[in-house]
């Protein structure tokens, strides 16, 4: 967002007001803005997972792989309920780009060999919550009721998960991420050796926003992804992170300073 002019005003008497104007024509004066933009915050929770390779009841540890990337797909996910507004997908793209380079991922070249294949998903819906049983936190998933099996699975992974949901606190969690989302998931996929190879997922990180009615994506998808980016590859010790982020960012231009008698 471009801001055109902000006025301060200052007193330097009972007869002088001094009015330093910002503004990029540096002519016209305008009404001072009311709100500190920086003060409009969003609330972005990240959820990432690391796929760990097992060697009998013991974790091998997450495939080790390069940051040379090459971005196989950018796809909204089909849902019942429409987006606030459809959204730009090359816009969406170019700032998924612009987010991997300032994390050190670098785009495969003609004649390179990408280290992974990255696939875009977004849109809106239920996302399974990672609170409950069913923790792999998947999208479109059938049902979020966990199955039995989901049941035993979670409690062998995580001991802990039943006595975590005594606590009020936890207990909020779950309940805000029932809720439905705004979402972005950013999947890594092994680039395959052979064409009949099977699909190998590397990481997923996957970031919401809530109330889908008022927030539009295009607007959100720049702080969604600076968010996430830092979990990218990583795996998370809590079910969820919840990062904070200005909601708009904007640019003053300065023009000359003008005192009026």
């Amino acid at each position: 967002m471009n801001f055109s002019s902000i006025v301060f005003c200052l007193v330097r008497g009972p007869l002088l007001a001094a009015f330093v104007m910002l503004s990029a024509t540096g002519g016209q004066l305008s009404a001072a803005s009311s709100k500190d933009p920086s003060d409009a915050q969003v609330e972005i929770d990240v959820r990432s997972y690391v796929d760990e390779r097992w060697e009998g009841v013991r974790k091998r540890g997450p495939i080790e792989h390069g940051k040379v990337y090459l971005i196989a797909s950018v796809n909204e996910s089909p849902s019942a309920q429409k987006l606030l507004q459809p959204v730009d997908n090359e816009g969406l793209l170019r700032q998924f780009r612009q987010t991997l380079t300032s994390h050190g991922f670098r785009e495969a070249l003609e004649g390179d060999t990408p280290d992974v294949v990255l696939t875009v998903l977004y849109g809106r819906g239920f996302v399974r919550n990672p609170y409950l049983a069913n923790i792999d936190g998947d999208i479109d998933a059938p049902s979020i009721v966990p199955t039995p099996a989901e049941s035993l699975r979670a409690a062998a992974i995580k001991p802990s998960l039943y006595q975590d949901r005594l606590w009020g606190r936890y207990e909020q969690k779950v309940i805000k991420a029932q809720k439905e989302k705004l979402f972005i998931r950013v999947t890594a996929w092994k680039f395959p050796d052979h064409a009949q190879e099977k699909p190998v997922e590397l990481w997923k990180t996957t970031m919401v926003v809530d109330e889908p009615d008022q927030n539009d994506l295009n607007q959100l998808y720049p702080q969604m992804l600076a968010a996430g980016a830092s979990f990218f590859d990583r795996p998370m010790k809590t079910e969820e992170v919840t990062v904070s982020k200005p909601l708009k960012e904007g640019n003053v231009e300065v023009g000359p300073v003008k005192v009026i008698e």
